[in-house]
């Protein structure tokens, strides 16, 4: 069943620490607004371009972008697939199990 956070220390006699899953969406959308041939792509009415999923404490995040015309497409994907995996570990001391990265189109 999907969750909608990650609970990242055990329940203690303080409570329990969590992580939602948007925080997780907005690390996502800032590395890939910090990269230079990427863009987000469009949202429609029934799909977000980031899209998160947890389930038994797994991240499953997807994120749909479309990459300037004249770019390296594997390349920039590896990048920006390492440099989201690396932001969501350092600031949440979590790593990610899926970053899908799906190029929906092209910057002209």
């Amino acid at each position: 069943m999907a969750q909608e956070y990650i609970a990242v220390k055990q329940k203690n006699d303080l409570g329990l620490i969590a992580i939602s899953k948007s925080v997780f969406q907005t690390i996502a959308e800032i590395e890939v607004e910090e990269e230079e041939n990427v863009a987000l792509a469009e949202a429609t009415p029934f799909k977000s371009p980031l899209g998160c999923k947890i389930t038994d404490d797994r991240l499953y995040l997807s994120v749909d972008i479309k990459v300037m015309y004249n770019a390296n497409v594997n390349e920039i994907c590896a990048k920006l697939q390492n440099k989201i995996y690396d932001s969501i570990k350092h600031m949440s001391e979590y790593a990610p199990d899926v970053i899908d990265i799906k190029v929906t189109g092209f910057l002209f």
